[in-house]
């Protein structure tokens, strides 16, 4: 059993120290609500030679150990990219937290296999969580953002909201349907179309989640090292 100690953001401000329980975890891949969404995802990521998924939605199992709240990840290779979603894991009493989060992902392996591609980048997460019980009333009003940056300046990558994603029972019940093994996974959403359609490879990202309800807002930067890929 994996574990995850983090703080817990409650709606009058107030944190609490909790820890997160995983045994394995899912990258979800094209699960938004929207079809047109997901065929828009599916065109980004055929620019770059990745094939047509085996499923939509897929469910793509890494380990636990790739999860990182480190501020610098480090890859290898020059194509790799950030995809902004949402991460949960629950606690030893069955309540469920959500932060911000990067599938981070390298691009050229995913033209092998996407697996393996998922599997060889770490996954940023938020350093503090939300419990999915205080926003189970406007889930689909939170807003993901991600910004990348480019000549020294940021950009607006992704923006949307969860109502764009699979409502979270529908992924928890895909994830515990399809899991190889254990009994307590984490997941990761799977992500928002690009703005422009043009995957962007950076040397830094920036993750936002805010819920426009409560006032709040969970922010996480990395930066991207890359070393040479070498035979």
């Amino acid at each position: 059993m994996f574990t995850h100690p983090t703080h817990v953001i409650r709606p009058d401000g107030r944190k609490v120290r909790v820890q997160l329980q995983m045994d394995s975890c899912v990258a979800a891949g094209y699960t938004g609500r929207n079809q047109k969404d997901v065929q828009s995802h599916i065109d980004e990521l055929k620019k770059l030679g990745v094939p047509t998924p085996y499923s939509t939605p897929a469910m793509y199992w890494i380990s636990p150990a790739r999860l990182t709240t480190l501020e610098q990840i480090i890859v290898v290779g020059e194509q790799t990219s950030p995809e902004v979603e949402f991460f949960t894991a629950g606690d030893s009493h069955g309540n469920f937290y959500i932060t911000v989060a990067s599938d981070h992902t390298d691009r050229e392996l995913e033209t092998v296999s996407v697996g393996k591609a998922k599997q060889i980048c770490e996954k940023v997460i938020g350093d503090d969580v939300w419990l999915v019980d205080d926003m189970a009333n406007h889930w689909d009003e939170i807003k993901i953002k991600s910004k990348v940056l480019i000549n020294n300046k940021w950009h607006l990558y992704q923006s949307g909201t969860l109502g764009e994603i699979m409502a979270l029972a529908d992924l928890l019940s895909l994830m515990q349907n399809d899991q190889p093994a254990g009994s307590q996974p984490a997941l990761l959403s799977g992500t928002i179309p690009i703005i422009g359609g043009d995957t962007i490879y950076t040397t830094s990202c920036e993750l936002i989640m805010i819920d426009p309800v409560l006032n709040r807002k969970l922010t996480k930067q990395y930066r991207i090292l890359s070393l040479p890929d070498r035979s």
